[in-house]
């Protein structure tokens, strides 16, 4: 079984948690508006589209991520940018 070592970067504790991915995405998706808060921040368009969708404003962009993207996407993405080791 293949274990994801990291912090979480959404919680308020700084503990490393160690658990298989399932686990890490069932961590995350309690996550799910700090992670789109996260990504209004870090980008004025759109980090999941196939495309460049640029946003008016910070409001505009997390609506966009609620209701264009499906929660698993947010999920994968958040997990695809986690500080990680893998453990085999």
């Amino acid at each position: 079984m293949t274990y994801i070592k990291s912090m979480c970067p959404y919680c308020d504790n700084s503990k490393q948690i160690t658990a298989t991915r399932t686990s890490w995405q069932i961590h995350l998706a309690g996550h799910r508006e700090e992670i789109i808060k996260h990504l209004t921040d870090i980008s004025e368009s759109c980090e999941l589209c196939a495309y460049a969708e640029m946003s008016a404003n910070k409001k505009h962009a997390a609506s966009h991520y609620r209701w264009s993207h499906q929660k698993h996407e947010i999920i994968e993405w958040a997990l695809s940018k986690l500080d990680r080791e893998i453990i085999v």
